[in-house]
């Protein structure tokens, strides 16, 4: 073999082990992704029985639960146990005629039996919200199918106000539950613990009027009493629908009634002190609005009587109507009124400063001048001249 046929060889050889050897690979990467495949497959089965385990735990779960809940698989106990409960229910809130009746039974598979009752009778709004919250608030397995309310009908024996009511309800009782099984003890999550908080939606609306708002206070906050009286106070209060209000006291106070009505307080105490009162007031709308305010009394002395006026004299005549101004005479240092009284036939000689009483009119001289005196008589300056009655001028500014 020469050369060129061994290189030859050498190179056939070479892509021979070459294929040889891709081949392996190809069937080694193959084998090792069925592998892998095969290990995903496992363990995606691993989860989906973990998961099934998971649901069939939590559905055994859901299923005790339901057992409890259940009326029981005997069919006339499960029958009378719930018409039983549903009549005491009505008898609790004092419905009128109740009525309590199967209409209803049919079997779903031998999986469970499904009842329908209807239970009707009259009663006032409140008690039957009342009704219906105790039976949403038991725990059984059943369900308000249809709600009915009417207006009950005015007769000559009954004149409030009623309404007529019918529930129709769907209830199940599980083959598996036990044929005596217990009414259930636990309340139904679907409902408020709070029976007020049910009902408060329910009752205090008005669906025919806007929003009733509370009643407005405009008077004053502050009360001043006298010591040793009764001293009454109007509440100056206003509701904007003009509604009837209602007035009390929060907390009672021995110095203070109030007259629910008028909503007139009335404070007597015999110390001098002061207190806080606190006031409710209820409008009659639909639903009531109260509004409270806090008012402080004041208990203080008297006040001082008023200065009694000594009573005027009536004088039979009044010199004052025959005073005369006479004269203005001018002195070295200052002037001279002369005042001549007629009635008494004297006259008067009178400088600044001098105080007279003539007849009805008692003054002091303030100032004298040529042309006229002016006179000060209770806070008031007149002014005299001459020729002129005293009585005259004080008329003047009266």
């Amino acid at each position: 073999m020469n050369q060129r046929e061994r290189v030859l060889a050498i190179l056939v050889g070479g892509l021979v082990v070459l294929g040889i050897g891709q081949w392996g690979f190809s069937k080694y990467k193959s084998a090792l992704q069925q592998r892998k495949t095969r290990f995903e497959s496992l363990q995606d089965r691993q989860l989906q029985l973990s998961e099934k385990r998971l649901l069939g735990a939590i559905a055994d779960k859901q299923m005790g639960e339901y057992l409890v809940r259940s009326l029981p698989s005997d069919t006339e106990k499960a029958r009378n146990a719930y018409q039983s409960w549903l009549l005491d229910v009505a008898k609790k809130h004092d419905v009128e005629t109740p009525a309590v009746n199967e209409t209803g039974t049919s079997p779903v598979g031998d999986l469970y039996h499904q009842f329908k009752f209807k239970i009707s009778g009259r009663a006032n709004m409140p008690q039957i919200v009342d009704l219906m919250y105790d039976i949403q608030a038991k725990d059984y397995l059943h369900r308000i199918q249809q709600f009915e309310i009417t207006p009950s009908k005015i007769t000559p024996s009954r004149r409030d106000d009623g309404f007529n009511f019918n529930v129709t309800l769907d209830v199940i009782a599980l083959s598996a539950a036990p044929g005596n099984a217990a009414p259930p003890k636990t309340h139904s999550w679907r409902v408020e613990q709070d029976q007020l908080a049910y009902a408060e939606p329910i009752l205090n609306r008005n669906l025919f009027e806007p929003p009733n708002q509370p009643p407005v206070f405009n008077g004053n906050k502050t009360l001043e009493a006298v010591r040793g009286r009764e001293v009454a106070f109007p509440l100056d209060v206003k509701d904007p629908e003009q509604h009837r209000l209602a007035f009390n006291l929060v907390s009672e106070h021995d110095n203070v009634t109030i007259d629910q009505r008028s909503g007139t307080i009335r404070v007597k105490s015999d110390e001098l002190t002061e207190f806080k009162v606190d006031v409710e007031i209820t409008d009659s709308g639909y639903p009531n609005k109260k509004t409270t305010e806090t008012l402080l009394v004041k208990v203080v002395d008297p006040p001082p009587p008023p200065k009694e006026e000594p009573p005027k004299v009536e004088l039979a005549y009044d010199d004052a109507k025959q005073t005369y101004l006479t004269g203005l005479v001018q002195g070295a240092k200052d002037w001279t009124a002369w005042m001549n009284v007629r009635t008494r036939g004297k006259t008067l000689k009178l400088r600044v400063g001098d105080e007279f009483e003539i007849g009805s009119v008692r003054g002091i001289i303030k100032s004298i001048d040529a042309d006229k005196v002016e006179i000060e008589i209770d806070d008031k300056v007149i002014a005299l001249k001459s020729g002129n009655t005293l009585k005259a001028a004080v008329d003047e500014i009266e």
